[in-house]
């Protein structure tokens, strides 16, 4: 990918100020960029707060907002099931934008905040797959985070918290609908969080000029219903929430990534990304969460496609099958991963590929299978 950051952040500011202005109004006319593209190398950041590895993760506070940065996410993808078997994935994100120029008068139409969130549902045996966006600003209430009850919500989509808890856990209802499909689902962290990287310090390049703070739940129990053309599914399954805030994820040859977050039948999971390069190695990093939520790191011997698929409405050819090899000290983990259906592209005002998968492979000596997410960005 050329160096068209900037013009696609300017886009992106374009389209935040017609939000701006068009208020509840739809926003599928806002052009639509890649999204690693409006997030920005580290060349560009200089107004906004920066990830530190000195920073200590607390909670709550860090569930809330940490409006310094440049953006940030609350992430919901979950693989799940009817009591007949059927399967379903789904995302629900809520993104945070600051602007670039912040004002120092805090009041209710305050603009300095720009919120934006993607729902998707893949419909497994009838390969369907249901998306929307919606965007607002943060004035007026119109969408933001509370910290106690924990709550996250734009328009009236939202993640909200529904019993007390330890401050490290989460107990949350989640409420979206598009056209013609919606989620009432009810997710449950089990644990703690895991905190990734360096303590919840996650470096995103070799040269450690990239970073964000980042920590996930990857097991969160979930239940509820998916309703699809007026079909209402009784579901049950697993849900991986990522948080991650950040101020520059891409070091300035840096293209896109490709993310993977999967649940083995053996009770471990496995988080493993790489950022690609113009030219160069790509950045890999790859960490495994055993049953007690212990990290174990991982090294990555090989992150290889093995089969593609071309968008018939974007012309962006997308791979969706992969080959990983990873090495802890105690076993070679060797899976392939795969796209349960092709088509799970988020063609909204970011394009990126973020889709249920199955996992197959081996773990030393045992042989494993398992479900997960799997997100690519940065292919045009």
């Amino acid at each position: 990918m050329s160096r068209i950051v900037l013009g696609i952040v300017c886009l992106l500011a374009i389209g935040f100020m017609l939000a701006d202005r068009m208020g509840n109004q739809d926003v599928e006319a806002v052009p639509t960029r890649f999204l690693s593209g409006v997030l920005p190398d580290s060349t560009d950041s200089q107004d906004y707060d920066h990830a530190s590895p000195d920073t200590v993760i607390q909670f709550p506070r860090d569930h809330g907002a940490h409006e310094g940065f440049r953006h940030e996410w609350w992430y919901f993808t979950g693989n799940l099931q009817s009591q007949e078997g059927r399967e379903f994935g789904y995302q629900l994100t809520f993104f945070r934008f600051a602007h670039a120029s912040r004002s120092e008068i805090q009041n209710a139409w305050n603009n300095d905040q720009t919120w934006m969130a993607h729902l998707a549902v893949s419909d497994i045996e009838s390969e369907r797959f249901f998306l929307k966006q919606d965007m607002s600003r943060q004035s007026l209430g119109l969408a933001g985070v509370k910290i106690q009850p924990f709550r996250v919500w734009l328009h009236n989509w939202h993640a909200t918290g529904t019993e007390p808890s330890e401050p490290d856990r989460l107990a949350l209802d989640l409420n979206a609908e598009g056209d013609g499909f919606s989620i009432d689902l009810s997710v449950k962290s089990k644990t703690a969080p895991v905190l990734q990287g360096e303590n919840g310090y996650s470096r995103k390049g070799h040269s450690g000029k990239s970073a964000s703070h980042y920590y996930s739940y990857p097991d969160m129990e979930t239940s509820g219903q998916i309703r699809i053309d007026g079909k209402t599914f009784e579901v049950f399954g697993t849900t991986w929430m990522d948080r991650e805030w950040s101020s520059a994820l891409l070091q300035e040859n840096q293209t896109g990534w490709d993310w993977f977050a999967l649940h083995l039948d053996n009770g471990k999971k496995i988080m493993a990304f790489q950022m690609r390069q113009e030219q160069g190695e790509a950045y890999r990093h790859a960490v495994l969460i055993d049953p007690r939520q212990e990290k174990i790191p991982l090294d990555v011997i090989e992150m290889i496609p093995t089969r593609s698929w071309i968008s018939p409405d974007t012309g962006i050819e997308y791979p969706i099958g992969w080959k990983l090899g990873l090495q802890s000290v105690q076993e070679m983990i060797a899976l392939e991963v795969d796209s349960l259906m092709p088509n799970q592209e988020m063609d909204l005002l970011f394009r990126y590929y973020e889709g249920a998968v199955e996992v197959r492979g081996q773990s030393g000596n045992e042989e494993i299978s398992g479900r997960g997410y799997m997100e690519l960005t940065g292919y045009n």
